[in-house]
């Protein structure tokens, strides 16, 4: 089968949603298989093509603009299978078609959180946040032996992150501009390039999307995480940037839930971890201020980085 010629993320995004593009291709992968047990439909938007075949099976395919995703989330699919205390998808075959990539995983229980946060109450929300931070911590009490084709040289990947930062985090609609203040956090950062610590494996991308919620017994709780696309190795403090941003939102409560549940004690949720945190905001690969700011609407009024900080990092 041929598949299409996408050598740019322009040509990809131009068919990302044609299903005159994709079905035939998933059809095929699930004939070859024989996998096609009900209706196949398009899965949620993502970096790459993602369909549900019945009740029981997903098939992801992977655009080869993004190889890594395929062998971080082949690599940590396996390798999490029955470890972290909730479901994770089982892969259950996986090939080539046409120099495309694809994984064929079981589907697991339960919605996004996202499409439900606005319904829950406080304590659910609360809940939900210490149950993420329940797999942060299990996540770190796991070896990372067998792991290294995504371990990448940590103080080489913050330097580059730091190349880049001002570039990422350009304002358009602010009174202030943040790459004025980026260096004085990059010399923070220089401290977390040479400090030691204890590598960890990190989802890397833990968010309202990727968190998967069931209520049990009238009690809404984590019961299943998918992709693993974008897991690595590295400092344990850079898995909280995606939760903390994406799941906490600026709630003091919530976040606090979610690092007390993930092994932080309380002594240490003060200003030094704040500034860490902003730190590692600044450098993390999928984070944008613009988009942190339109996602916190009370972050709209900081003036400047130390104010945006406590807004968005209410450790304390």
């Amino acid at each position: 089968m041929r598949m299409p010629d996408v050598e740019t993320l322009e040509e990809y995004r131009a068919i990302y949603h044609r299903e005159d593009v994709w079905r035939p291709i998933i059809e095929k992968i699930c004939n070859r298989h024989e996998l096609l047990d009900g209706p196949c439909t398009r899965g949620p938007d993502g970096t790459h093509i993602i369909y549900m075949v019945g009740r029981s099976y997903v098939v992801k395919l992977f655009v080869p603009l993004f190889q890594q995703d395929f062998v971080a989330e082949r690599l940590v699919g396996k390798y999490l299978e029955g470890k972290l205390g909730i479901a994770t998808p089982m892969i259950v075959a996986e090939g080539e078609i046409g120099g495309w990539n694809y994984l064929i995983m079981t589907r697991v229980p339960g919605r996004p959180v996202g499409e439900i946060w606005e319904d829950m109450t406080k304590s659910d929300r609360q809940r939900i946040a210490a149950g993420v931070g329940q797999v942060i911590a299990v996540l770190r009490s796991l070896p990372v032996e067998g792991l290294e084709p995504i371990t990448p040289d940590w103080a080489a990947f913050l330097s580059t992150q730091a190349r880049t930062a001002t570039t990422r985090h350009q304002l358009s609609e602010a009174s202030w501009d943040p790459t004025q203040e980026i260096p004085a956090y990059l010399a923070l950062l220089t401290q977390l390039r040479s400090e030691e610590f204890q590598p960890t494996l990190l989802l890397a991308d833990i968010t309202r999307e990727h968190v998967l919620v069931s209520k049990n017994d009238g009690v809404w709780e984590v019961t299943s995480y998918v992709d693993f696309g974008d897991a690595m190795v590295g400092h344990p403090d850079y898995e909280l940037i995606a939760p903390g941003l994406d799941i906490a939102r600026g709630d003091r409560d919530i976040l606090q839930a979610l690092l007390l549940a993930a092994g932080y004690p309380e002594s240490t949720l003060n200003e030094v971890l704040r500034q860490r945190l902003m730190a590692y905001t600044l450098m993390h690969r999928y984070v944008r201020l613009a988009d942190v700011i339109a996602a916190i609407p009370h972050a709209r009024n900081a003036t400047g980085l130390e104010e945006l900080a406590h807004i968005i990092w209410p450790v304390c």
